[in-house]
């Protein structure tokens, strides 16, 4: 992949399918090791079809005749002669039989991922040495920015789980399942927050219910090879916050694709393989010096602040009530009660001259 396809990581996840049906060296062993499970599955979601249609059929019915954003007569043929009625639930059942027959090949498609992505980074030819330590590419980096980031990420973590896509697709988004790809993009644009990143760092897998939880830093997981910190780690996704969430966007909306997306969701590993492939050959520009750091990170706060000092702007009515602040810290609550970084004020703040 050229060097200039950085700046749209989109185009890594085109690249990572193309690359899975076209090379045997990949799609062979995944084919030969889940042929017979892929069977067992399709045999399976026959019979979950015939009777899980007609349930979904009056589930859809139901919701979406007391929904006020459904249209009036759910049953007309509104969109290709399709009906509302039909294409939910029609939709709704395909992902079914998509969750089905992904838990059955659920050990299948986990070794395939981790073999994808070893594979593509060995078909490049580097040495272990190949990635370096991190090399900061800005002038000024986000370091505060990605210090609060790192707050965030428990939130992002539990806001993409399963089972909260499962609650939002299954239940929230039933009344607008009519409208085609809308609640793909709503699933997608929630994955996208943390689906990109996960592809770069070590894989947490769980093999069954009675095995422990095993963290594997592997030579060929980008963060891993690299032996960044996690403070690193944040910050490096940070200053890559824009292109890692159009690649979580574009992977995710791949594989939300009905048991098509099953064949996405390994095709992706090999596009993010070769994204961090490119990435790695970027650090390596600004390590040699042939790339000079320019980028500055500028807090909007900060700057705010300082055009209203500019402005002789009184420290009382900046401070007081209704003001803007001028420093991002925020307040939690200790065990006690006790908020921990509030502003303590000995008395109400004067007003402001007129």
């Amino acid at each position: 992949m050229p060097v200039e396809l950085l700046p749209f990581p989109p185009a890594y996840c085109v690249v990572g399918a193309y690359r899975l049906l076209t090379d045997s060296q990949l799609y062979r062993p995944i084919w030969q090791r889940s042929r017979k499970s892929l069977q067992r599955a399709l045999l399976l979601a026959v019979p979950y079809s015939l009777v899980a249609l007609p349930l979904t059929r009056l589930y859809v019915t139901f919701v979406l005749s007391r929904s006020p954003l459904s249209p009036r007569n759910i049953h007309d043929a509104a969109l290709l002669g399709v009906s509302p009625v039909r294409y939910t639930t029609w939709m709704l059942l395909l992902g079914q039989v998509s969750m089905l027959v992904e838990w059955l090949l659920s050990r299948q498609l986990r070794k395939s991922r981790d073999e994808v992505y070893e594979a593509t980074v060995r078909s490049r030819g580097k040495a272990p040495d190949f990635w370096q330590p991190y090399t900061e590419e800005w002038l000024v980096p986000p370091v505060e920015r990605a210090r609060r980031a790192a707050e965030k990420q428990s939130f992002y973590v539990r806001l993409s789980s399963p089972l909260v896509r499962t609650v939002l697709l299954k239940v929230l988004l039933t009344p607008l399942s009519f409208v085609p790809g809308l609640s793909l993009c709503v699933i997608s644009a929630i994955r996208a927050l943390t689906l990109g990143r996960s592809l770069h760092r070590p894989v947490r897998r769980v093999s069954s219910a009675r095995d422990e939880y095993e963290l594997i830093f592997r030579i060929f997981q980008y963060f891993a090879a690299k032996k960044m910190s996690p403070f690193q780690i944040e910050l490096w996704t940070t200053e890559r916050e824009v292109p890692y969430r159009m690649f979580g966007f574009v992977a995710s909306l791949m594989e939300r694709i009905p048991l098509v997306g099953l064949v996405f969701s390994i095709s992706n590993r090999i596009g993010a393989a070769m994204w961090a492939h490119d990435l790695e050959k970027r650090q390596h520009s600004f390590s040699s010096g042939e790339l000079k750091p320019t980028k500055v990170y500028a807090s909007k706060t900060a700057a705010l602040a300082a055009q209203q000092r500019a402005m002789d702007v009184p420290e009382e009515v900046l401070s007081g009530p209704g003001g803007f602040p001028l420093e991002k810290g925020p307040i939690r609550i200790a065990e006690d009660g006790s908020e921990i970084g509030a502003v303590t004020q000995s008395g109400a703040p004067p007003l402001p001259p007129r």
